[in-house]
């Protein structure tokens, strides 16, 4: 389950910028820095690959938020689907961003290995149980 940095950029005020696409499923969250002396606002949006670029059809993770001078915010986390578009934009251009993610299938690896092999055992303690009760059952039947 590694965290990966997957894009960064420092973009120019007032303008869309695609940060990042989904080449698969993956869990992330956006580091904006704002690194001026005055404040500035930030958006951070996805576009879903089913939808067009119409801003009614973006899903805001932030939306004109505030990051005061010298200070830094983090978006929750929020998944990024395959073909999924990440935009950002800031009122400054002393904004950087940088989208970091954690693997969905790492996640599930980790998540699914103990449960395969309990019941890998499982089913082989069933199986051999059957064999003992079948056994059982000839012997008896040859006994009568």
């Amino acid at each position: 389950m590694a965290i990966s940095r997957l894009a960064t950029s420092n973009p120019a005020s007032n303008t869309d910028i695609l940060l990042y696409t989904g080449l698969r499923t993956i869990l992330t969250s956006v580091i904006a820095t704002n690194k001026s002396a005055s404040p500035a606002t930030i958006r951070v949006f996805v576009v879903p690959l089913d939808q067009d670029a119409t801003p009614a059809n973006h899903a805001f993770i932030s939306y004109d938020v505030t990051i005061n001078a010298k200070d830094s915010l983090e978006t929750f986390r929020f998944p990024v689907l395959l073909g999924d578009k990440v935009y950002v934009r800031a009122s400054s251009a002393d904004i950087s961003f940088s989208l970091s993610g954690v693997d969905d299938t790492n996640i599930a690896g980790i998540e699914l290995a103990p449960l395969q092999q309990s019941i890998a055992t499982a089913q082989s303690t069933a199986n051999s149980a059957a064999t003992v009760a079948n056994s059982a059952l000839v012997l008896a039947l040859i006994g009568i």
